[in-house]
């Protein structure tokens, strides 16, 4: 089966290159096509397609967050990519509010964007376990009451499990919690993996970072300065 891939970039020419390089890369069988940001979901509309690479700059944040939030409008079925120069926990969050399935570092090899876009068609997501976790973290800290939604999962995660994470909304690093707990700090390693897991696989972790945004105000306003 053939991915249908749409690159969008601030320059065209640029969507271009990266489209001609990620082709070349890809493993599997991939067609693409280029836009700019500002014609990209126009092109998808017209187009449809599997997955969207969106470039997404700390120069112009608005432009792709605008058709990250639009894009199921127009095409429904679209799996989201982001491209970033950088991105902070913050921006995962965001990402994650408006309902992107990943994003990728735009200085990585192209091989790495490649596996990244087929991961992403697949129905799973491309974000770092410790980026998520310290997103987690983050949210946990401060918005509390949401947090509780996740700690009294008692048939989700262990008790040990909900101790490590309410010590990891306490802004606790790993070898603190390995202190306050007296384990070592693999086990503590160990433990966040098992979070983790079970919060990706149960959708947990994104509806709960997704209400997290929602209770601290609007996505966008947020954003800037993240």
């Amino acid at each position: 089966m053939t991915i249908k891939l749409l690159v969008a970039c601030r320059k065209e020419e640029s969507a271009r290159e990266l489209c001609s390089r990620l082709l070349e890369s890809a493993e599997a069988e991939v067609a693409g096509e280029a836009s700019s940001t500002a014609g990209a979901l126009r092109r998808a509309a017209a187009t449809q397609p599997d997955v969207l690479l969106l470039e997404h700059t700390e120069a112009d944040p608005e432009s792709s967050l605008q058709v990250l939030s639009r894009i199921a409008q127009v095409s429904a079925n679209s799996r989201v990519l982001l491209l970033c120069d950088s991105y902070t926990h913050r921006c995962i969050v965001t990402f994650i509010q408006l309902g992107a399935s990943g994003c990728v570092l735009a200085a990585s090899e192209p091989s790495l964007q490649a596996k990244a876009v087929i991961t992403v068609h697949e129905g799973q997501t491309w974000f770092g376990r410790t980026d998520l976790l310290q997103a987690l973290r983050s949210q946990m800290d401060a918005n509390p009451l949401v947090a509780s939604d996740v700690l009294d999962e008692h048939e989700l995660l262990t008790a040990r499990e909900r101790e490590i994470l309410t010590l990891i909304g306490a802004a606790m690093t790993n070898k603190e919690i390995a202190r306050q707990l007296n384990i070592s700090d693999h086990t503590v390693k160990t433990h966040l993996h098992h979070i983790y897991v079970k919060l990706e696989k149960s959708g947990r972790y994104k509806a709960f970072l997704s209400n997290a945004v929602g209770a601290a105000g609007p996505a966008h306003a947020a954003f800037p300065g993240a």
